[in-house]
């Protein structure tokens, strides 16, 4: 039984025996996207919360970029106009944490069936970021990146006025038997 732990202890130092690898399995890789990004979405939810937060960036034919957006304190997905520069900073963010990086899924080595999904789709020019996960997460750098974007978007929408806004999307009940 030492032996194992010494020969891991050793892998580990090695970065071939990391904790996330031992209680995470990753699947499949991006191919690094190139050209200005043209849409965004990410939902964080649970099987008891839907969703925690969600954000979905698209650039309509007429031009206007959207955001819908909502948390799980709220029954209704917001919609409003912001700039295309959103896409600009999301691309940036993108580069900047290598998030092509990700895996395509996180998923932990015991089946679990209850808890935390979430999922991030980056569309570019050509190519795009897909990633998902079900009670597992990339490694820091990775989730602090999206958790840069999704940060900025907040920013966005406490900076809306109500010209901004585009309405209601969607409206659901959480309560609904």
């Amino acid at each position: 039984m030492k032996m194992i732990f010494s020969i891991c202890a050793l892998l580990s130092a090695l970065g071939f025996c990391s904790r996330q690898r031992l209680i995470t399995i990753e699947n499949g890789r991006n191919e690094k996207p190139y050209g200005n990004a043209v849409s965004y979405e990410y939902s964080h939810k649970s099987t008891a919360a839907y969703p925690i937060s969600y954000y979905k960036i698209t650039k309509l034919e007429d031009g206007t970029v959207q955001l819908a957006y909502s948390s799980n304190d709220e029954n209704d997905i917001h919609l409003i106009k912001i700039s295309e520069e959103a896409l600009s900073k999301i691309k940036q963010v993108a580069q900047e944490y290598k998030l092509h990086k990700l895996a395509n899924s996180y998923n932990p080595r015991l089946k679990i069936l209850d808890g935390y999904m979430w999922h991030i789709y980056i569309h570019f020019e050509q190519g795009y970021i897909s990633s998902h996960g079900s009670n597992a997460y990339p490694k820091t750098k990775h989730r602090n990146g999206i958790k840069a974007i999704n940060t900025y978007l907040d920013s966005l929408i406490r900076q809306q006025t109500p010209a901004d806004s585009l309405g209601i999307a969607y409206h659901y009940n959480n309560n609904e038997d």
